[in-house]
């Protein structure tokens, strides 16, 4: 009898134990996870690569990036990681940019003026690991800087260092004026945002388009008509949101609720990001579908359109030295 009472204590114990155990386990996993990023463009060369082929060799960058967070099967804790304080993009979209760069070095793929990768005929017979790339990327980039160091191959060197300095500054520029009127963007309030959104519509072609929040018009700001090519109407409705956290899943089925009996087609357009839950509701299979305008889209579309943005071009003077040579000899 004591034996058996002992046994059963023993027992108990031993599983307390195993609770405890697995409860600081399950704990520390979930630290860690909070602290995870995603993975670093180091690990995405070969995934951009299967992605791009699996989309038919060419694909928009959301699209891109959306195959490869699909396939890699990342946690939504990393997919909506931030990149940075104040940016607008997550850390996952920076490095997947990193990835398609270093691809890009290597002849594997190209991106075209309207923001589509596509696969090079390298990249299409391309079946090589994600390790072999790095170790070929790692490759190109000592070539690269032993070319530019080489003494006898100064002049070639002055002309790389100054593209060099070009390309810097143009990707500064190019950085300024985006954070400039992504700052501007968050300053307008609510009801101004919306009206600028039905501007930009207006702009791309939407016809008549009226802002409906404040009449209280069936939880949505906005609708409108698309014509396209002239033969076929397609009502709309929109939703704008002036946010800096990324929109939601729950948002996107709200959204949703308030096409029902309005539109088959919605337009949500926001100065964040979308969740990858968010995105998947957007094209829920069998759904209205939902086109998703976010932060840098919506920067991009008013530098498209010109509205408040103009684009300058530099005037670039060059010295042709053999010229004066002819009026340098002594006479």
């Amino acid at each position: 009898m004591i034996l058996s009472y002992i046994s059963v204590i023993s027992r108990f114990k031993l599983e307390l134990i195993q609770k405890n155990l697995y409860l600081v386990y399950k704990l520390k996993n979930m630290s860690l996870l909070s602290d995870y990023k995603g993975p670093r463009w180091r690990e995405l060369l070969k995934p951009t690569i299967d992605a791009l082929k699996e989309l038919d060799g060419s694909g928009r960058i959301n699209e891109l990036n959306g195959r490869i967070i699909l396939n890699l099967d990342l946690p939504d804790i990393a997919v909506d990681y931030p990149h940075g304080v104040n940016s607008s993009s997550t850390e996952v979209e920076y490095q997947l940019a990193w990835a398609r760069t270093a691809l890009k070095h290597l002849d594997l793929v190209v991106n075209t003026t309207k923001g589509v990768w596509v696969l090079t005929q390298n990249g299409h017979q391309c079946d090589r690991t994600n390790k072999t790339l790095l170790s070929e990327h790692n490759l190109y980039m000592k070539k690269h800087k032993k070319l530019k160091n080489k003494a006898k191959e100064e002049e070639l060197e002055e002309e790389n260092e100054v593209l060099s300095e070009e390309e810097v500054l143009k990707e500064k520029s190019e950085g300024d004026w985006r954070k400039s009127l992504k700052k501007i963007l968050m300053t307008i309030n609510p009801y101004n945002f919306e009206k600028l959104a039905q501007l930009v519509l207006r702009e791309s072609g939407f016809m008549e388009v009226e802002i409906t929040k404040k009449s209280g018009d069936g939880g949505f700001d906005g609708k409108g008509i698309l014509r396209l090519n002239n033969l076929i109407s397609m009502p709309i409705i929109f939703e704008c949101k002036r946010y800096t956290n990324p929109i939601g899943a729950e948002k996107m089925r709200n959204f949703r609720g308030a096409m029902e009996g309005r539109a088959k087609r919605g337009l949500y357009i926001t100065t964040s990001t979308f969740s990858r839950g968010a995105r998947e509701e957007a094209t829920r299979e069998g759904a209205g579908l939902i086109d998703l305008i976010d932060g840098e889209a919506f920067i991009e579309l008013i530098k498209e359109l010109g509205l408040g943005v103009s684009v300058k071009q530099v005037e670039k003077v060059e010295i042709d030295e053999d010229w004066f040579k002819t009026f340098q000899f002594e006479k």
